[in-house]
C-alpha cells in the first residue's frame, strides 16, 4: 500500500469519526430538547435561568413576546387579546408528521377547555387557502394563526416543530414543551397551571 492510499485512508476514517460524534451528540440533544422545562421560581437562581434563555430562546417565567398575526379568516390577532386567559401557542406546519398526529389531542383539549384554556396554532410558513383546507379536513376548529414569514417562530425560537408554549393569564410562559405534546401533558401542565 502506498503512502498516499494510507494518507487517503486516514483522512477518511477521521471525517467518519467526527460524523460519528456530531451524530451521537445531535440524538443526546434532541431527546433532551423533548423534555419538559420548568421553573421553581423560589428556587431556580437566575445565572441558570438565563443558561435556559441562551439554549432555548425564551425562558420560563419570561413574558411572551406579543406579536401580531392573520387568523384564517383574515382577521388581525394580537397575543395580547388571550391576556387573562391560560394560553396554548402551539407552532406547527401542514407536512410535519408530529405536528399531524398530536392535532386530534389539541383540538380535543380545545374543545374540552375553551372557556379557561385557549389554544391557538401558529402555523409557520404556509399557504392560508393550503392550512384552511387542511384544518377543515381533520375537522379541527381550534383558532390558527398564520406566520407567513417566520418572524414569530424565529422570535419564540420554535426551530424544533411542533413546539408548545403555555402561557399564563398574566402573558408569563410556564412551559415550554419541545416534541410532540401527549393527551396526558396537556392534562398534568393543565393541573399544575391551574392549581397553581
Amino acid at each position: 500500500m502506498s503512502k498516499r492510499s494510507l494518507k487517503m485512508i486516514i483522512v477518511i476514517l477521521s471525517i467518519l469519526v467526527v460524523i460519528s460524534g456530531v451524530m451521537f451528540y445531535s440524538q443526546g440533544a434532541n431527546k433532551d430538547s423533548t423534555k419538559f422545562i420548568q421553573k421553581d421560581f423560589k428556587v431556580k437562581e437566575e445565572s441558570e435561568a438565563k443558561s435556559k434563555v441562551d439554549v432555548y430562546g425564551l425562558g420560563i417565567g419570561d413574558y411572551a413576546p406579543e406579536f401580531n398575526l392573520d387568523n384564517l379568516e383574515g382577521e388581525d390577532i394580537h397575543l395580547s387579546d388571550y391576556q387573562g386567559k391560560y394560553l396554548l401557542l402551539n407552532f406547527w406546519a401542514t407536512w410535519c408528521p408530529p405536528c399531524r398526529k398530536e392535532m386530534p389531542d389539541l383540538n380535543q383539549f380545545h374543545q374540552k377547555n375553551k372557556d379557561e384554556f385557549v389554544v391557538v396554532g401558529v402555523n409557520i410558513g404556509e399557504d392560508k387557502e393550503n392550512v384552511k383546507k387542511f384544518m377543515e379536513t381533520g375537522g379541527y376548529d381550534y383558532p390558527i394563526l398564520l406566520d407567513r414569514d417566520r418572524q414569530v417562530a424565529f422570535l419564540y425560537r420554535a426551530s424544533v416543530i411542533p413546539t408548545s408554549y403555555f402561557i399564563d393569564p398574566e402573558g408569563r410562559i410556564q412551559y415550554i414543551k419541545r416534541g410532540m405534546v401527549t393527551k396526558d401533558e396537556l392534562e398534568e401542565i393543565k393541573e399544575d397551571l391551574m392549581n397553581r
